[in-house]
């Protein structure tokens, strides 16, 4: 495949969810591509549109983040001390529509209740779909998720195989729980990464949930920017560009860095800074030819932003039933 040439109108913008950022771009659907493959992007807070060339049908995905859902019952008592903190958090968001108090159990089915509705052609959970890692709260998010018959994809956002104050490393802790815990929520053998060709785009998922990018992630990623269909970059955190606060890859990342670590009673990041991993792999992420878009959460806010030929779009909190739906579809 020739160099990408695509053309992106996306300026950095931090709005509020009132707030829509409009491109001019939705004249140029009707162009005939100048290149063999364009991408251009129309979004506003909730509503994301991207123009392919030479995809065959409309793709539709819901994106879901930050839904951070507490339902324990009593098996889950035996970790009250490593929960007690987070059980407490998002009991009565208000909803985001109708402004009336509401749970996050019952925006996450709404939700779902639309994914079903609309028919989309994948759900997208990206992270902190659960406060913690309650055997109840997975059990709820799989059964809802699973009620729907559509095809989902799941990567794991910081809060959901956190126990505050439980002993280990956050690399250990991370692969104790997500096996041990939030595994009936994958779709792939692998925890940390994943690939699903779903209407001709490679749907990838790399787990950044320690703000860290190991060697093996990223050789995986390498691998799926060699194959043949564009690929879409779901992760939790969201991507370093210039200017950006603290996420994946920002220069600033380490120990002298992190505020939060005794609140959310954790170690503290590294004091050596980001792997060299997690450098190479934002760095080649912004300069990847192939990438229809990166879509994280982590923030609670909505944030669209480009860097060279790469838009990233972060998605409204779902604890008060907010996500992202992005169309791909081709040009006419």
């Amino acid at each position: 495949m020739s160099s990408l040439n695509r053309r992106s109108f996306l300026a950095k913008t931090s709005l509020g969810a009132g707030a829509s950022l409009c491109l001019p771009a939705l004249s140029s659907f009707a162009e005939t591509p100048k290149a063999p493959w364009q991408c251009v992007h129309t979004t506003n807070t909730m509503h994301t549109t991207i123009a392919l060339s030479g995809l065959a049908k409309p793709i539709t995905v819901l994106q879901i983040a930050d839904t951070h859902i507490s339902c324990d019952n009593d098996s889950d008592r035996q970790y009250e001390q490593f929960s007690a903190r987070m059980n407490k958090a998002f009991l009565q968001p208000k909803h985001y529509k109708t402004d009336e108090p509401t749970t996050t159990v019952e925006c996450f089915k709404e939700m779902m209740e639309m994914a079903k509705r609309e028919q989309v052609d994948l759900v997208a959970l990206v992270g902190d779909i659960v406060n913690y890692p309650s055997a109840t709260a997975v059990e709820f998010v799989r059964s809802a998720v699973e009620a729907t018959g559509l095809p989902h994809i799941y990567t794991a956002g910081n809060h959901d195989w956190h126990y505050e104050g439980m002993k280990g490393s956050s690399d250990d802790l991370r692969s104790e729980w997500c096996e041990k815990r939030l595994k009936p929520l994958y779709t792939s053998s692998s925890l940390f990464y994943s690939s699903h060709i779903i209407g001709g785009i490679n749907m990838v998922t790399i787990d950044n949930s320690t703000y860290q990018v190991n060697e093996e992630q990223l050789a995986f990623f390498r691998r799926q920017l060699k194959g043949a269909a564009p690929v879409a970059l779901f992760v939790h955190i969201p991507l370093y560009m210039p200017s950006m606060k603290m996420c994946c890859g920002n220069p600033l990342w380490g120990a002298a860095a992190d505020k939060n670590n005794e609140l959310e009673r954790r170690e503290r990041w590294s004091a050596q800074g980001n792997l060299p991993s997690t450098t190479a792999f934002v760095q080649e992420v912004m300069a990847a030819e192939k990438l229809t878009g990166v879509f994280a959460g982590h923030w609670h806010q909505y944030y669209s932003m480009s860097q060279g030929p790469v838009n990233q779009h972060l998605v409204l909190p779902g604890f008060n039933g907010q996500y992202r739906m992005i169309r791909f579809q081709g040009f006419a």
